[in-house]
C-alpha cells in the first residue's frame, strides 16, 4: 500500500512516497508558507501529483494550530482549510497533525529510549514547537492550540522584554527560535544574518554570546516547567536550532544546573531530518489500525 507523507514547514516542504513503511520517492521544495500561503494547497498538489495515483491517502506534518477543519497559520496570521482543499485537490483521505507531534510520534515509534515512555519532544526550528507523548498518546485538542510550547513565556537574565508574533511577551518562540536567534543577532551585530550564520560565527563575535546564551536559558526554562506540569523523564530536542552541537550541549548544561526535581534525561532524535513525515506516515497508520 502506497501513502504520501508530507512536512509543511515555515522554511521548507517535504514530501515523500511511502511503500509500506519505506520511503520509495521523495521531494523538497521551498515553503511559500510566507510569501504567497493562500495558494499553498495547489502548491502542494503540484508537488506531489505525479504520485497521487498510485496513493491511498494523504497523510500531513503541518506547523501552526492544527484542529481538524482548519490550519491557522500563527506567523502569518491566516487560517486555511488545509485539509479539505487537498481532499478536494487529490481525492484521497487526508489526515493533518502537527508537525512536532508528528516528529515526537516518529521517536515513539522507532526510539527505543522513549517508547512507552511519557516524553516531549521539543523542536527548535524556525519556531520553536512540541509534541507531548502522555499515556501512549499524542495530547491534542479541539482547536488544536495545544503543546505550543513555543507560545509559553519564561523569564531571562536580560534586559529585554521580546515581543512575540502571537503577542504575548518572552515567548520561548520569540528567544529561542532560529527566527529569533537570527533577528536578535543581526541587530547586535547591525548587518543581517540568518540562523546558520550566527552558529558559524559564534566564536568570532562575542555578542552573539548572551544571545545564544539567552535561547539556551530559554529551553532550558521551558523543559523544567514542563517536567513540573507533566511529571517526563525525558527531553527529545530536534530541529535546525536543537540539533546543534552548541545549542543542545548550552541547554543540557542549563538543565544540569536546575535543582534536581527538575532535571531531565536530554535525548537527540534518531528518526533524523524525516522525522515529521515517519511520524505522521505511522501516527495516520496507527489511527486506521484503532479503527
Amino acid at each position: 500500500m502506497m501513502n504520501i507523507a508530507i512536512d509543511i514547514g515555515g522554511t521548507k516542504i517535504a514530501c515523500a512516497l511511502f511503500d509500506n513503511d519505506q520511503i520509495v520517492n521523495s521531494i523538497k521544495v521551498d515553503s511559500i508558507i510566507h510569501t504567497n500561503i493562500d495558494d499553498l494547497a495547489t502548491y502542494v498538489y503540484n508537488a506531489i501529483e505525479k504520485w497521487v495515483p498510485q496513493a491511498s491517502s494523504i497523510n500531513i506534518a503541518c506547523t501552526g494550530q492544527v484542529s481538524a477543519e482548519f490550519v491557522n497559520f500563527l506567523s502569518v496570521r491566516r487560517k486555511l482549510p488545509l485539509k479539505a482543499q487537498l481532499e478536494t485537490l487529490t481525492s484521497l483521505p487526508v489526515t493533518i497533525i502537527n508537525d512536532a507531534s508528528a516528529a515526537a510520534w516518529a521517536e515513539y515509534t522507532v526510539n527505543e529510549q522513549v517508547k512507552n515512555k511519557n516524553f516531549i519532544y521539543i523542536t527548535v526550528s524556525t519556531g520553536v514547537g512540541a509534541g507531548i507523548i502522555f499515556n501512549n498518546q499524542i495530547i491534542t485538542c479541539a482547536d488544536g492550540f495545544c503543546a505550543h510550547l513555543g507560545h509559553t513565556a519564561v523569564h531571562i537574565q536580560s534586559n529585554h522584554n521580546y515581543t512575540c508574533h502571537c503577542g504575548r511577551k518572552n515567548c520561548v518562540e520569540s528567544i529561542a527560535s532560529g527566527t529569533a536567534i537570527a533577528k536578535h543577532a543581526s541587530k547586535a551585530l547591525g548587518k543581517t544574518l540568518n540562523a546558520k550564520d550566527v552558529f558559524t560565527d559564534y566564536a568570532e563575535h562575542p555578542d552573539i554570546v548572551p544571545i545564544l546564551d539567552n535561547a539556551a536559558s530559554a529551553v532550558s526554562e521551558l523543559i523544567c516547567n514542563m517536567k513540573a506540569t507533566f511529571g517526563n523523564e525525558t527531553v527529545v530536542i530536534g530541529g535546525s536550532v536543537g540539533l546543534s552541537a552548541l545549542f543542545f550541549n548550552k541547554v543540557a548544561e542549563k538543565i544540569q544546573q536546575a535543582p534536581v526535581i527538575y532535571q531531565v534525561t536530554l535525548l537527540q532524535p534518531v528518526s533524523g531530518a524525516d522525522a515529521d513525515l515517519i511520524g505522521v506516515h505511522h501516527y495516520a497508520k496507527n489511527q486506521l489500525i484503532e479503527k
